[in-house]
Parts: C-alpha cells; sequence; structure tokens
C-alpha cells in the first residue's frame, strides 16, 4: 500500500485540528501539506544507523549517560569505541583521543562486531566513583 502526500495531509489536519483536510482554508491546509511532503522525504531517505550505546546502568541512573560507552561509526566505515573522548584500543586500554594522528585513530578502529563485543567487556569495568559499573548492576565477574 502506498500513503500519498494528500492522505497524509488530511490524516494530520484531522488529527491537529480536528477536520478533514478539503474543509481548510488554503493557507492553514497548506501547512498540512508543507508537513506531509517533510514525512514524505523523511521516509524516503536513506537510514544509516551511526551509533550504538553500552548502558548497563539501568535507566533513571544518575551515572548511566557518564559510564555509558558509545561505538560510533567513522569516515572509514569501521568503529571506534568512546567514552568521554578517550577511545578503547585493541588491548582493552583507554586513551585520550584529542590531539592524536590519523594512524593512532585508525589502530583503534575495528569491524562492527569486534567494537560491539569489546564495548560490552569494558563496561563492567567503568568506574563510577568508588566502584565499577559491575558491581553497581550486581555482576559476580567484576
Amino acid at each position: 500500500m502506498t500513503i500519498t502526500r494528500d492522505q497524509i495531509a488530511d490524516t494530520l489536519a484531522r488529527t491537529y485540528d480536528g477536520q478533514p483536510l478539503e474543509d481548510m482554508r488554503d493557507e492553514h491546509a497548506a501547512l498540512h501539506v508543507e508537513a506531509a511532503d517533510a514525512v514524505l522525504v523523511a521516509l524516503a531517505a536513506d537510514v544509516e544507523v551511526s551509533s550504538y550505546r553500552i548502558a548497563l546502568l539501568p535507566a533513571g541512573h544518575p551515572m548511566r549517560s557518564f559510564a555509558a560507552i558509545t561505538v560510533r561509526l567513522c569516515d572509514s566505515g569501521r568503529w571506534q569505541i568512546d567514552r568521554l573522548g578517550f577511545l578503547l584500543d585493541a588491548d582493552g586500554r583507554w586513551e585520550q583521543g584529542t590531539r592524536r594522528s590519523s594512524e593512532w585513530r585508525a589502530a583503534r578502529e575495528f569491524d562492527l562486531d569486534a567494537a560491539l563485543r569489546m564495548a560490552r567487556a569494558a563496561a563492567p569495568a567503568i568506574r563510577v566513583g568508588e566502584s565499577t559499573v559491575g558491581t553497581l548492576i550486581g555482576d559476580k565477574e567484576s
């Protein structure tokens, strides 16, 4: 089933203004048609996942964002593992990524499966105050 611009605009008009598009003044209907155009553009756009977030602390925990790890897509098509500007290397060490050479950065790029595996493995050891994420979530291996 293909949905049309007019169908989307009419749905928006009925939802937001409580009346069909055809019953609206032209200038007001034009706003819904413009919004329908934006919806169609968004639906047709290519979607590319550019990051994954590993956050073991539960939603609402005050340190959740601080302890999260981001696996981020690089221009090379490979993935880096980042936490607060520090990048994880293949040996599991975090090093600050600012003012580093492109070669240094490239050495910290991985295929997606490896990057996600490494990020998941590193997440429990993230320090949160005097403890680790693993200790806070009750991970017996941390």
